[in-house]
């Protein structure tokens, strides 16, 4: 499956689906086509490289896995942070059997199933209040958002990120069929040939995954260097030491100025379930505190 150009079809929306995935609001596919569904699961998993992927009825069973899986995070900050993923033939009894559902992707045959929709929205609803709804049909692909108000989400990043991957990839290929052709041009051969010949389309999704990757591996080390900042300013002010820092003056120490604090602070909320909004400031005065400092080493 070329998981772009799947995701190219929901268009703007798709940022929707990356905003998501990084903020570990559970997903759910819903669709006609079992195989089609949960390859789709896949690779949305395969997109957010720095999780730790389980598989549920493979790699855990019971309650007390699932609940041990996510206690490792909450005792080791550095521990790689998990995604759960169901496949179609075990989602139903996952949303019955999960204590709470969280950072999860799940596929759901609705057309196997003698449930509708709104049946299992209520049985969801039971355990989680924000979550994704992506329907992946022969006649329908569309997303819903649950619990979430869409104005009040800044996709800003999520635009970005398509829009580099995309633009980054089409000079990559453009540059290699340029290599390409001036090698061949002054040759007299077939033109079907050097079609052929030029044809990266099947490079070109191995290339956008790996750009793709590259975006979201630098938004990730951005966000965790900026973590590591407020973990010690909140440790000092436990130790009644009042340390704030300006907005601009974490996002220019992590080197990642084009987006918004909020953002950051918005990701480290669902990474590492830390609320670190108080140790921010915007007022200009504390910016000017924060470069002086700097200045003096």
């Amino acid at each position: 499956m070329n998981i772009f150009k799947v995701l190219d079809k929901f268009k703007k929306e798709r940022s929707l689906i990356l905003y998501s995935l990084l903020n570990r609001i559970p997903i759910f596919v819903f669709g006609d086509n079992s195989e089609i569904i949960d390859e789709f699961i896949i690779e949305l998993s395969s997109l957010i490289h720095f999780r730790a992927e389980y598989l549920y009825f493979t790699d855990f069973i019971s309650n007390k896995e699932y609940r041990n899986l996510f206690l490792n995070e909450e005792m080791d900050y550095n521990s790689q942070r998990i995604l759960i993923r169901c496949s179609s033939d075990v989602s139903l009894d996952a949303i019955m059997q999960f204590p709470e559902i969280k950072s999860t992707l799940m596929s759901i045959n609705l057309s196997e199933l003698n449930k509708k929709f709104e049946e299992i929205k209520m049985e969801i609803e039971e355990k989680l209040q924000n979550y994704l709804c992506i329907f992946l049909e022969e006649n329908r692909k569309s997303i819903e958002v649950y619990g979430i108000t869409r104005k009040e989400i800044d996709l800003s990043l999520e635009d970005n990120i398509f829009q580099r991957v995309s633009e980054s990839t089409d000079k990559s290929i453009n540059k290699m069929k340029r290599v390409l052709s001036e090698k061949i041009n002054k040759k007299n051969l077939d033109q079907d040939f050097i079609s052929t010949l030029l044809d990266f389309d099947k490079e070109r999704m191995e290339l956008k995954k790996s750009i793709f990757k590259e975006e979201l591996q630098k938004f990730y080390s951005g966000s965790k260097r900026a973590f590591y900042i407020l973990l010690r300013l909140n440790f000092l002010n436990s130790m009644d030491i009042d340390s704030k820092i300006a907005s601009k003056t974490l996002l220019e120490t992590i080197d990642f100025i084009e987006i918004s604090i909020d953002r950051i602070i918005s990701f480290i909320k669902s990474e590492w379930n830390e609320n670190f909004i108080d140790l921010v400031e915007n007022n200009r005065k504390m910016m000017i505190g924060d470069k002086l400092q700097s200045m003096w080493g």
